[in-house]
């Protein structure tokens, strides 16, 4: 049953992978055997991370420091990725932003295009560049990281709410586009995880923490290293017939 699970052998490209859910998604694929590109906008961060995850795993981490929102910089990326492994098995679009608290009546043109820059276009570009090259190497898997927050949205977060459900949408159809590359594309919603951006909300609203964790069956919060097991399932042969899919993951949060 552990060979199912097994990454050995192969490369995931983790996007937002120094910190919250993507630095233990990139922990939890090197444990299970996969060598790991280390992506975040610092690069003194990717290279921290990278050394820890080597230490730790015996696996190979490869820092590359790439803004996920500057739409010229990602072929670089793949490029230098592919560089260093010549393969991408695996390719968890993590990387996402929602820096402060902004009602609709609010929005600027400046402050959407940001958002829509790291977690819609920067996501739906990566994974267009990476999907071909995994077709011509066998196949591969694609998780489009996004939340629960997509079913029902509130106020003040509708942009980034919106946008990660346009990623679910997308992550439907790049499931039909690429099936024939043998390259699986799924989403994974998180709920309330104990990240940075959950405390960064935090400081917005005393109460956020508390009320996120009522919301849920399981009445608290969870640790990121919670979000390691779905993602290895997605990651894996586990999954083999699994593509175009939406998963939660929230302690059984309700989204209405």
């Amino acid at each position: 049953m552990s060979d199912r699970f097994d990454l050995t052998g192969r490369v995931s490209l983790v996007t937002g992978a120094t910190k919250g859910l993507g630095r233990a998604m990139a922990q939890g694929l090197a444990e299970a055997g996969s060598d790991v590109v280390v992506v975040s906008r610092k690069a003194d961060l990717c290279e921290q991370v990278a050394k820890e995850i080597e230490s730790s795993t015996g696996r190979r981490a490869v820092p590359i420091a790439c803004h996920l929102g500057e739409w010229d910089r990602l072929p670089d990326l793949v490029d230098r990725a592919y560089d260093a492994f010549g393969r991408i098995d695996v390719l968890v679009n993590n990387a996402g932003i929602n820096p402060a608290m902004v009602p609709v009546r609010d929005l600027t043109e400046a402050y959407f295009d940001k958002l829509a820059n790291v977690n819609l276009k920067g996501p739906v570009r990566l994974a267009a560049l990476i999907a071909p090259r995994m077709g011509e190497q066998g196949g591969g898997s694609i998780i489009n990281v996004t939340t629960l927050g997509a079913y029902s949205a509130g106020p003040g977060v509708g942009t980034y709410t919106a946008l990660k459900a346009a990623l679910t949408n997308y992550t439907k159809t790049m499931a039909a586009e690429w099936a024939s590359l043998n390259v699986r594309v799924n989403a994974l919603a998180p709920g309330p995880f104990m990240t940075e951006m959950m405390k960064g909300t935090a400081k917005y609203d005393a109460g956020f923490v508390e009320r996120s964790a009522e919301a849920t069956l399981m009445k608290r919060v969870a640790d990121p290293e919670e979000i390691i097991g779905l993602t290895l399932f997605l990651a894996s042969d586990a999954s083999s017939y699994v593509t175009g899919e939406d998963y939660a993951i929230g302690g059984g949060m309700r989204s209405n």
